[in-house]
């Protein structure tokens, strides 16, 4: 047993979209550079070159140290007039010009006079309190998992490490004196500008390239109007956010302050979000709806938060155990709200607990297997979290920029609380086993759970929802294998159908060990991680240190045997290697169970992920009914605790005005339809294409198949569309993978347009044959299921020709020209797309797609698309300027050299903490682009769009038909979404089944000035353009095709590896062959 073993292939899991009740994103705000100290040195013995790159250092410090004088005296924005109106405290004032630390660690001491200004504290625990912590014991190592350690990886030597003494033989250092109450000084005055310490400074982003145009500068009243291009090397004067003009009270509590919410530091946008501006173009039917959301009332309290600290930090899902005995046995009567990782919050201050003087406890609890493990916590205050803030914002109608994160943060932290307790946690889910789950196959089975999150707008809400999810199914190993992978133990794995699932399954899995033997471990259960799957254990051999010191080898078989007296069932079923990495412990699969409630972040199968889907979508009424069971059980208005915080939660839906727009009307072949709930029939398209030079192969299927009946419906059903559909050149039904590529080159002399019947196992076939037509080859390719061939019908034939005319650059169908809303018709418009896929969290090696399609004609139908791949779980899209750029360019090409005067883009993927980052880097990135082309002297009209679909937010009818989902074309603008800018919810599709998900739309750009209702119909009609089906989709049609674009880029990565420096130096482009793209720009559909 020497190394660890190498990991096993296998087949890897198939991309696909995320599901939104397992995603989450965070983004850390950036911090402000330090001024740097400047030193006096003697540089006479400098050279030229050394002395001229002194200066050149000291002249930058001169110009930070200029800027920040600037910022201490800039006064207030004119849009908080009314907040400035309020009087101001002058010790608060003074308090908000000093410079904050980087960290609650870096927290300044206390002066003298504060500590005299503070009321006096109660008596302090002589036990608990000390100035540092105790040293964690350390605990035991378990290898093999009876009590041995397996070989490890040769480290290099270290020094040993001194005696770790027990907790309770730790001399806790000398008191220090308490300082002595002493009678608060009178507020001293307001400190001048000048007089005041240097804020700091706002980080300066990088400088643009000299080939483009510089950062770009807002201007004007800040309603999304005046853009004014900067000079290079040049940026703006520094702004206060709105939110920081907000008035923060002196707190009272003997809790100094730290380091402030993360919504409260100085940040800078370089753009603002426009204000609503309504208009009554638009005709629509004035209606109520419900939603998902209860009122809440909370009151402007001040609550405490603390830093906790846990040693050991493992097992996690003993942490709130932990915490719990603590608050037990020291803070009884105090009321807290813990987080279950790093933060809690108390109603009122802890006593003895600053920023300095942390509170230090050891408690001791049992882990599953009884074993006593001891804990060292320890709780550092780190600030005030005034909900006054909240409702500052709320009054205020600050931007979106300015929203009160850690306030937020915290009250959802105390809504948590109830469902902790009877619920497993799952981001901001919470799920528990129900009575009859559901199987999803491969080893899951669908849990059913709540979604809840404070939502704060002009009034406060929480959202209520159901939640599905996937967890691993209780049982042993062994019967996993067995039944849920249809694999036989007494063969060997690697050559049976299931192994390639199974040892997916089993990587990152949570198994209990049973110990079995005869020692007094005997019966005992150990958890462990899944590293993976390893050989048998009577071939697995490792050494054994005898209690004399004598050395042996043995295989684990025989360790089983001879040494536990255990002889194993299957002695030639595989391992599992388990712990740590650095260590090999294996242990025998019959040893082994699937640990209970564990929640992970691995991507399911499509497999899984279509019978999930299909299980969850359940109709209005009886989603309805399953959100008002979650609201019964947590009974948010009798929770005392709730009350406690200053919370009063209504138990009753919230309803809110709605509108429904008028749908668009649609031109196609055979004249102009009208949609009736999201669908429409047409038997002919508008611009049908000939499908004269075309070939069909089969690809590793079975030979016996007859794809007569699927040819002639394809001609007979291109016919009534429109298209002249001819007989397949020639057809192949008994084509291998491995000739293909031949195969389609020898095609390609004769016809332009392939239809590949692919085996319905898996995506491998289908990501090797887009691989090899469009990047290789340079042949437009419809691959169809064997199954789905087999069965083809006219409906099916249909469907099929709807995606074919589209690559053959047909159009389908087209908003009527006399129906176009205003802003497409005035002047030239590119519609624009932009979408960034991740690989789900278990894939750390593969990176991030990101694909911005544009409009290239002015029936917004014709699309091209531009592929970028760059590093893992980056959301920003670093190439957005090249990227439109080429959008340009071939717009340019294609319209006989004028380019569109407007530019209308919908960004999907993007969340509220995000909002400035767009700004900043991707707006930006549209108008440097545009000025490239263009010149510096023309700028576009840009609006800029936000989509959003993962969220919980559902509406429902308000009356007897509930039952039903609202119509297509139900608006909502107004109360649930943001006070002052245009932010509203949009039903734009007819659900097939289940309940209807609304999209979210926030505009944070509308240079054009385009009213709301415009806004909103422009973003209805984009939802009918979609090439695939006679439907409006849920989302804007530009922003779908961002997603196929990015779907196809994975198909054409598929097996291709990539380094992650490298795409963090600069990310990788992704094209297909030129000689295609002359022919379709539309292959991607």
């Amino acid at each position: 047993m020497g190394k660890p073993p190498k990991k096993k292939g296998g087949k890897k899991n198939v991309q696909k979209e995320e599901d939104p009740s397992q995603s989450s994103m965070s983004v850390e705000e950036p911090t402000s550079p330090d001024v740097p100290e400047v030193e006096v040195e003697d540089d006479s013995n400098l050279s030229a070159a050394a002395r001229k790159k002194k200066e050149k250092k000291e002249k930058k410090e001169k110009s930070l140290q200029a800027l920040q004088a600037l910022q201490a005296t800039r006064k207030p924005s004119s849009h908080s007039e009314s907040t400035a109106k309020d009087e101001e405290d002058p010790t608060s004032k003074e308090q908000a010009s000093k410079p904050e630390p980087k960290s609650p660690e870096e927290a300044p001491s206390q002066t003298q006079s504060e500590a005299a200004a503070m009321p006096s504290q109660e008596k302090s625990l002589p036990t608990e309190v000390t100035k540092e912590p105790p040293k964690p014991v350390e605990e035991e190592e378990f290898g093999l998992g009876l009590g041995l350690s397996g070989a490890r990886k040769k480290k290099p030597k270290k020094k040993k490490a001194e005696p770790v003494q027990p907790v309770e033989a730790q001399q806790a250092p000398a008191p220090q004196p308490v300082p002595q109450p002493a009678e608060a000084p009178k507020a001293a005055p307001a400190t001048s500008p000048a007089a005041a310490p240097a804020p700091v400074l706002v980080q300066m982003p990088e400088p643009a390239q000299a080939a483009r145009p510089g950062p770009w500068s807002k201007s004007g009243s800040g309603k999304g109007r005046g853009w004014t291009p900067m000079p290079l090397g040049t940026m703006p004067a520094p702004q206060i956010p709105p939110v920081n003009l907000i008035p923060q009270p002196t707190p009272t509590a003997p809790v100094p302050t730290g380091r402030g919410p993360k919504s409260m530091e100085p940040t800078m946008c370089h753009y603002t979000i426009p204000h609503k501006i309504p208009g009554n173009r638009v005709r629509a039917a004035h209606i109520r709806v419900m939603v998902n959301y209860l009122e809440m009332e909370f009151k402007a309290l001040k609550i405490y938060r603390y830093d906790v600290s846990v040693t050991p930090d493992k097992p996690k899902k003993m942490l709130p155990d932990v915490f719990l005995k603590v608050k037990n046995k020291f803070f009884a009567n105090e009321l807290i709200a813990f987080d279950q990782m790093k933060n809690c919050y108390s109603l009122n201050p802890l006593k003895n607990i600053t920023s300095t003087e942390r509170f230090h406890a050891t408690v001791e609890l049992l882990d599953q297997n009884g074993r006593s493990i001891n804990f060292d916590v320890s709780l550092k205050a780190t600030g005030v979290v005034d909900l006054e803030n909240i409702k500052n914002y709320m009054k205020s109608r600050a931007s979106s920029l300015c929203h009160p994160t850690e306030e937020i943060q915290c009250i959802d932290v105390i809504l948590r609380q109830g469902a902790l307790e009877s619920y497993v946690k799952a981001g901001r889910q919470f799920f528990k086993r129900p009575s009859r789950p559901i199987d999803l196959g491969y080893g899951y089975e669908m849990w059913t759970g709540l979604f809840q999150s404070a939502i704060f707008t002009n009034k406060s809400f929480i959202n209520i929802d159901v939640a599905h999810k996937g967890f691993p199914r209780h049982q042993s190993v062994l019967d996993a294998m067995i039944k849920d992978f249809n694999l036989d133990p007494t063969k060997p794995l690697e050559n049976q159908r299931g192994y390639d699932y199974f040892v997916l399954f089993v990587k990152g899995l949570k198994v209990v060990a049973t110990l079995v033997g005869n020692t007094p471990s005997a019966g005992h259960r150990r958890e462990f991680i899944c590293n993976g799957l390893v050989g048998p254990p009577n071939e697995l051999v490792f050494t054994i240190t005898e209690s004399d010191g004598r050395t042996r080898k043995t295989s684990v078989a025989e360790y089983f045997a001879k040494d536990k007296n255990y002889r194993l069932r299957y002695p030639r079923l595989n391992c599992l290697w388990v712990g740590n990495k650095d260590r090999c412990i294996y242990f025998p699969i019959e040893l082994l169970h699937v640990a209970e409630g564990q929640a992970l972040t691995r991507q399911l199968n499509d497999q899984q992920i279509s019978k999930m889907v299909k299980e969850a979508a359940t109709p209005p009424d009886e989603r309805l009914k399953k959100i008002k069971e979650v609201i019964s059980n947590m009974k948010y208005s009798q929770n005392r605790d709730f009350k406690r915080f200053g919370l009063e939660i209504s138990e009753k839906f919230y309803t809110v005005k709605a509108k429904v727009l008028e749908p668009p009307v649609l031109e196609i072949g055979n004249g102009k339809v009208t949609p009736r709930k999201g669908q429409w029939q047409a038997n002919r398209l508008l611009k049908p294409e000939a499908l004269t030079s075309w070939a069909l192969i089969a690809v590793d299927t079975d030979p016996r198949n007859d794809y007569g009946q699927m040819i002639d419906l394809i001609v007979s059903t291109g016919g009534q569309m429109g298209m002249a559909v001819n007989k397949p050149k020639f057809v192949n039904v008994n084509a291998k993978m491995k000739m293909l590529h031949s195969i389609l080159m020898n095609a390609y002399r004769d016809v332009r347009f392939v239809f590949i019947v692919v085996s319905s196992r898996g995506r491998d076939d289908y990501h090797k044959v887009k691989q090899l037509a469009e990047r290789e080859v340079g042949i437009l390719t419809q691959c169809i299921k064997e199954m789905t061939a087999r069965r083809m019908n006219q409906m099916t034939a249909k469907n099929l020709l709807l995606k074919v005319n589209s690559k053959l650059m047909g159009i389908n169908q087209a908003i009527d020209s006399l129906a176009m809303p205003k802003c497409l018709k005035d002047a030239p418009v590119m519609i624009v797309g932009a979408d960034v896929t991740h690989p789900s969290p278990d894939q750390s090696n593969v990176p991030s797609i990101a694909a911005v399609t544009a409009s290239l004609d002015a029936k917004c139908y014709i699309y091209n698309i531009e592929l970028s791949i760059q590093t893992p779980k980056k959301e920003m899209i670093v190439e957005f300027e090249d990227m439109m750029f080429d959008h340009l360019k071939i717009y340019k090409e294609r319209n006989q050299g004028r380019l569109p005067k407007k530019i209308f883009v919908f960004r999907d993927g993007v969340s509220e903490g995000q909002f400035k980052q767009v700004m900043n880097s991707e707006l930006a990135a549209v108008h440097n682009a545009y000025q490239r082309m263009a010149g510096m002297q023309n700028k576009p009209e840009v609006l800029f769009l936000l989509v959003q679909k993962r969220h919980h937010t559902r509406l429902f009818n308000d009356g007897p038909n509930v039952q039903y989902n609202v119509e297509p074309g139900t608006v909502v603008d107004t109360d649930i979404v943001h006070a002052s800018e245009l932010d509203f919810y949009l039903v734009s599709h007819q659900a097939i089944k289940g309940t209807a998900r609304p999209t979210r739309y926030h505009t944070v750009c509308n240079d054009g000035k385009i009213p709301d209702d415009e806004v909103e119909q422009l973003t209805y009609y984009l939802c009918h353009l979609y090439s695939r089906c006679m439907r409006s989709v849920s989302y804007p049609t530009p922003t779908y095709y961002a997603h196929l674009a990015c779907l196809r880029a994975r198909s054409l990565t598929h097996g291709e590896k990539f380094d992650n420096r490298e795409l963090e130096r600069k990310p990788k482009r992704l094209h297909v062959l030129d000689k295609m793209l002359q022919f379709s720009r539309m292959f991607f559909v």
